[in-house]
């Protein structure tokens, strides 16, 4: 016994060991990556200037020189510090190729990857390549990272301008929001198999200009200018596509009411899932990762968040930051990871049943009704969005399989029950929910325009109701 408990213990200390080697390779390749991005652009600062690509670039951000405002740049090195961290422009390392007429950016292997106060970054794949097919990656942003071959910068100018030609789409948009694990990766499968149903993941473009414009970094009118580009270049023409779903991060649903203001025909789904299995989910994926376990363990023990404060700072503004009221009730500095989770489910049930109040149509749909009857659910989701039904078994199919996925059981809980928690992140979550008036965790919650899945009398009807 005493031989197998020593093994047993220097199992133990080996799997730490390696944990704190992989973290430390994390974190070094990351250091190195960012001191050579730094270097490589003050280097390109002086050959730019030397070689008139700095005047090039500058010209086209004047109006000059529309004609070679794309900035056509091929990628030598990239890297993020995890895979699930929003697109920036800083995730490439990249070289000078040429200048190309905006409307190159229309090709179908190339597509708009993430925004900045003072440009569109675009990104080019392989010809055979579709970042849209995420049978490989889970969302856009992840397809376009790891497929990319080039990136192609635009000043806004030249960015408004080629949106402005295109227009609004001319084909039928389903704009997907959610508060994340809670099914919408299932109803975007249950979408991408409509044959001419593009799928956009998570596209970090308006991410981007969501936590640009709560940092107050547009004029007046350009944050709303920049979201009109942005979906039309999203949505730009391309034969392969019949219809669009734009599936945006849970922060973007600060935008809905923009979207359909200037796109009223826009359908809008909310898909949400019980609250207590909606923060089991996130914090197991928070425990799959290295780097969100690294950052899980500097919030939640007492000591290291009272040195590094900032830490949990980033991990809030990440779920919590843009959906936040100006007026926060929430005491930061209290908060642990669950609860930062918790306060974004609240966040974000509480601005969708706001937006429904004030009469926009939205179609919520709970995930723990929808997979109790996968054929009804999508028979009644496509009536409701005009979809044709001819293509129902499809959906039905890719519904079934998507809903059997190991990624999305991915649970921190064992039974996701509240008696398995302990009761001080139980007493946390209750109070973040109330002042949302919402119920405890755990507790069933009905958002306005519930999609009803039960088919006609599958409740007993009365004697007077068949009389």
């Amino acid at each position: 016994m005493d031989a197998k408990a020593e093994n047993n213990n220097l199992e133990n200390i080996s799997k730490v060991l390696n944990k704190v080697r992989d973290y430390f390779i994390l974190v070094f390749t990351y250091i190195v990556y960012k001191t050579t991005r730094s270097i490589v652009t003050a280097f390109q600062k002086f050959t730019w200037g030397v070689t008139g690509v700095e005047k090039t670039r500058r010209d086209a951000r004047k109006g000059l020189n529309f004609k070679q405002s794309a900035h056509v740049q091929e990628i030598f090195w990239r890297r993020k510090i995890y895979n699930l961290e929003i697109a920036d422009c800083s995730d490439f390392i990249t070289f000078h190729k040429c200048f190309k007429p905006p409307s190159y950016v229309l090709q179908p292997n190339i597509s708009l990857y993430c925004m900045s106060k003072e440009e569109a970054l675009f990104i080019e794949v392989d010809e055979r390549c579709n970042v849209y097919d995420s049978h490989d990656y889970r969302s856009l942003y992840m397809s376009q990272f790891f497929n990319a071959k080039r990136i192609i910068t635009m000043p806004l100018a030249s960015f408004h301008k080629i949106a402005q030609d295109l227009g609004s789409p001319k084909i039928p948009v389903i704009w997907l929001s959610g508060t994340g694990r809670c099914g919408s990766t299932l109803l975007s499968r249950v979408f991408g198999a409509v044959p001419g149903c593009m799928v956009l993941e998570d596209p970090d473009a308006l991410t981007n200009l969501a936590f640009l414009n709560k940092l107050n970094q547009f004029p007046d009118g350009e944050y709303d200018q920049l979201l009109i580009s942005a979906v039309r270049l999203l949505c730009k023409p391309d034969d392969r596509a019949s219809m669009f779903v734009i599936r945006a991060r849970p922060c973007c649903i600060v935008q809905i009411h923009k979207i359909h203001e200037f796109f009223p025909n826009v359908s809008h789904v909310f898909a949400y899932r019980n609250s207590l299995k909606t923060v089991s989910s996130f914090m197991g994926i928070i425990n799959e990762s290295s780097a969100l376990k690294i950052l899980r363990t500097f919030v939640d023990n007492t000591l290291m968040a009272t040195i590094f404060p900032c830490i949990r700072r980033f991990l809030y503004n990440r779920f919590c930051y843009v959906l936040e009221r100006d007026t926060n009730e929430i005491k930061i500095s209290d908060l642990t990871t669950f609860g930062i989770i918790t306060h974004s489910w609240a966040l974000c049930l509480s601005r969708m049943s706001e937006a429904a109040e004030k009469g926009m149509t939205i179609l919520s749909i709970l995930y723990e009704e929808s997979i109790r009857n996968p054929r009804r659910t999508c028979t009644v989701l496509f009536e409701r969005l005009r979809i044709r039904t001819q293509y129902l078994m499809n959906a039905v199919e890719a519904f079934k399989e998507d809903s059997r996925s190991e990624d999305f059981t991915t649970s921190f809980i064992s039974n996701e029950s509240r008696r398995t928690l302990p009761s001080e992140l139980l007493a946390e979550a209750d109070g973040i929910l109330k002042k949302y008036n919402l119920p405890k965790l755990g507790e069933r919650f009905e958002m306005p325009g519930l999609l009803s899945i039960e088919p006609p009398f599958a409740k007993t009807p009365s004697r007077d109701t068949l009389l």
